[in-house]
């Protein structure tokens, strides 16, 4: 029988040097942030290293190549998508909470949300939790009246609309408290005083609500939408 104490021996500290030792964990969850700051193109395994306060060659300790750590933090990105109860009888509740769940995560990492311009994502990469939540979301949608063809187009547009949203929307917000719902800044139009835009200069002025307040009428607007189809 082998003995504990060489088994304590070779085990992996906790941390070394101050800072958490590598795993392939650590460094997907170091992409992911980065990709969500900064974009998936700019993290380089140089700007990876880095970040983590190590050298390249150690992470080619624990990846094959930098695609394989791509493919870990984007499918770590979908693994953090929280699945919501699904029930036909209040499948209005589902999808509201199913958009509001979808912007919790995708308003963390941000520019990660542009992974399909930047990256080319292995087709084995895909989490069987995305797959799952996007059966329970047909079902759900099917059971209450819809025909699978009209539930793909909801469950779409809901992607779509709440992926739009957090990009145009949220990430100028999170960027900016300052920033109001106006459709174009107030510098623009200011920048063009001769310019006849009366209904802009009207809405910049106007209280146009919270990103939530549009966000929560986003989400209504989706809900009808599927009232309509279900008439």
């Amino acid at each position: 029988m082998e003995d504990p104490a060489a088994v304590r021996r070779r085990r992996r500290p906790e941390t070394r040097g101050g800072r958490p030792t590598l795993t392939r964990e650590l460094i997907a969850e170091a992409m992911l942030e980065l990709a969500g700051r900064i974009g998936f193109r700019a993290v380089t395994m140089r700007v990876l290293a880095a970040h983590l306060g190590v050298t390249v060659r150690a992470l080619y300790n624990y990846a094959g190549d930098r695609q394989e750590i791509v493919d870990r933090a984007a499918a770590l990105f979908v693994e953090r998508i929280p699945a919501v109860p699904l029930d036909p009888q209040d499948w209005e509740r589902g999808v509201a909470e199913h958009c509001h769940a979808l912007r919790s995560a995708y308003r963390r990492h941000p520019r990660a949300l542009l992974v399909s311009l930047d990256e080319r994502i292995s087709d084995t990469g895909s989490p069987a939790d995305r797959l799952r939540n996007g059966e329970a979301m047909l079902a759900v949608l099917c059971a209450a009246g819809l025909s699978l063809r009209d539930a793909v187009h909801v469950q779409r547009e809901v992607s779509i609309r709440v992926f739009g949203f957090v990009l145009l929307v949220d990430h100028r917000h999170d960027l900016d408290e300052s920033a109001d719902m106006s459709p174009v800044p107030a510098a623009w139009l200011d920048a063009h005083p001769d310019l006849d835009l009366p209904l802009l200069r009207e809405a910049a002025t106007t209280d146009l609500g919270t990103v939530d307040d549009a966000f929560a009428e986003l989400v209504e607007d989706l809900l009808a939408g599927i009232r309509l189809r279900l008439r």
